[in-house]
């Protein structure tokens, strides 16, 4: 019994703890604590990069543009719910983190003071050539969307693909490490949006189906 509650409680204080976390990060970011931090990450990526790697990251960052994994996330939960690798519980627990996640980062970009990166930093040879589908101008930058999204959408497929993990993952720390490198966002507006997707990741690998002992079927672990 005391297992039993123990392993239904540890979910929901990761849940606090990153959540807590996430709320001092942010304040400290509002504050300007890591701003000469995020300038020198930046300034020091566009002087010792390579100049193809400008040209591979602009290319692999939009995939992670909203007008793509926005469909694809809706797409992938409802084929994974189908297909019995995710349960109901998970399915609508995922989708709601993923929409609760993209207003939070909306309403913060308009109330916290992140200002984006200027040109000094801006190093995205296509951006000239190649803009968003769906754009909405804020005056910050704090969190970043891009990598929100990516991790989000890997956590999914880690969870209902086995066979795609490693790829999910290395295309998300692509968009994690491109969206500072292009200049689109800071170190910390990555951080931040990290901690979004620990928080919710917590309780949405919690609340999934796991083997009980004794038994054949499978049973809730927790609940949301």
């Amino acid at each position: 019994m005391k297992q039993r509650l123990t392993e239904t409680f540890r979910p929901w204080l990761w849940f606090v703890f990153f959540l807590l976390s996430f709320g001092a990060f942010s304040l400290a970011v509002n504050d300007g604590m890591f701003r000469s931090f995020d300038h020198a990450v930046g300034h020091g990526l566009r002087a010792s990069l390579p100049p193809f790697l400008p040209w591979f990251f602009g290319v692999v960052c939009r995939t992670g543009n909203a007008e793509f994994t926005v469909p694809a996330g809706l797409l992938l939960v409802l084929f994974a719910f189908r297909r019995g690798a995710i349960s109901r519980r998970q399915a609508f627990f995922w989708t709601g983190w993923f929409v609760c996640g993209m207003v939070c980062e909306h309403l913060l970009k308009i109330r916290l003071l992140q200002p984006h990166p200027g040109s000094d930093v801006a190093n995205d040879p296509l951006d000239r050539y190649l803009k968003p589908v769906l754009s909405v101008e804020t005056p910050g930058s704090y969190f970043s969307g891009h990598t929100f999204r990516a991790f989000w959408l890997a956590l999914l497929v880690f969870k209902s693909c086995p066979a795609c993990r490693v790829a999910a993952l290395v295309w998300a720390f692509l968009v994690w490490i491109g969206v500072v490198v292009l200049g689109w966002h800071w170190t910390t507006d990555t951080l931040g949006a990290l901690l979004v997707v620990g928080t919710g990741a917590a309780i949405f690998l919690a609340s999934g189906r796991q083997r009980g002992s004794g038994s054949a079927e499978w049973t809730s672990s927790s609940t949301v």
